[in-house]
């Protein structure tokens, strides 16, 4: 992979075409990240910044073996322009994936995921006004179509309401004051994630295929593990962002390896699709992950809405290898 010589690129390799190998990289890093995102909702019991910190040291470690392999400069080209966006993507980055898996923890699924990928029109926004990408009529229409499918498919509690008898009188019995607080919280964390993560999507791009993605996936490590030490004092009183390791099981181990390993393979596969497709499209393409995280994907009735909504967005795009 070229590191220097290849140039940022406002619409893509591809002109006003769209890449089909760089889709298939956002498809391969949305199903990385949905594993990621559910791994993380059944470890619900350990604090976020211990499940950041953990994830963090874990794609390190494969970065460096993988840099190794490559003979490739960790710290990138020796470019200072370079280096800055990347610092800049994975400060933003580390950001959204702190404010994420907060989300994630302190919501319902189908609610935090819906609230995560209104990335797109974050994202679009700022690569028309810092990248000069444009975003077409029918990049709109296909962005808001998603958004709609994102609705349909995940079944917000905020939106749709609780369907769930049980669920509902556990919503009334302890329905306090508190709880509806820490619930805003969590949904406006979560939406300032999605905004973060629209950021860190156009410094990729202005990166370009100037830096390898493994190398970005190390920065975002290496810019991880002070934030969520610095967050852990400042949110929960302690530096401590090792946990209560002496009372892990080894599934607690294995199930912190397994979150490192499906988020370094979807930041590694969205940053490869960055490199190949434009901001706007790789926001929007995204969104498939929340039919693979979705309960409601065992519905019929949401897999036709959701195979139409990917069918209506492709149609709109112009394909090429």
């Amino acid at each position: 992979m070229a590191t220097t010589a290849s140039k940022e690129v406002p619409d893509g390799p591809h002109g006003d075409h769209h890449s089909l190998r760089g889709i298939f990289f956002i498809m391969l890093g949305s199903f990385s990240f949905s594993t990621m995102f559910l791994l993380v909702k059944v470890m619900s019991q350990m604090n976020t910044f211990t499940l950041v910190f953990y994830r963090s040291v874990v794609q390190i470690a494969i970065c460096l073996v993988d840099l190794y392999k490559k003979g490739v400069n960790p710290l990138g080209p020796d470019s200072g322009s370079v280096r800055f966006y990347l610092v800049l993507r994975a400060g933003f980055g580390a950001a959204a994936v702190i404010a994420w898996f907060y989300g994630i923890q302190n919501l319902p699924l189908p609610d935090a995921v819906t609230l995560q990928f209104t990335t797109p029109p974050f994202a679009a926004v700022f690569a028309v006004c810092l990248v000069g990408e444009h975003w077409k009529a029918l990049d709109m229409i296909g962005a808001v179509v998603c958004l709609m499918g994102v609705a349909l498919i995940a079944h917000p509690t905020w939106l749709f309401g609780n369907t769930d008898a049980v669920a509902d009188a556990a919503l009334v019995t302890d329905a306090t004051d508190s709880s509806t607080m820490m619930k805003a919280v969590a949904v406006l964390v979560t939406e300032v994630g999605a905004a973060f993560a629209g950021i860190a999507y156009v410094c990729v791009r202005k990166i370009g295929e100037r830096a390898d993605a493994v190398v970005m996936v190390f920065y975002y490590g290496i810019i991880s593990l002070p934030m969520t030490a610095v967050g852990s004092k400042m949110l929960l009183g302690t530096w401590n962002v090792l946990g209560d390791y002496e009372q892990f099981s080894l599934m607690d181990y294995f199930l912190l390896l397994l979150v490192g390993f499906a988020g370094y393979g979807g930041q590694w596969f969205t940053n490869l699709g960055l490199q190949q497709e434009t901001a706007a499209t790789v926001s929007s393409l995204c969104i498939v992950c929340v039919w693979l995280v979705s309960d409601y994907a065992s519905n019929w009735v949401h897999f036709i809405i959701s195979g139409h909504t990917c069918y209506l967005y492709a149609d709109s795009l112009d394909f090429h290898f």
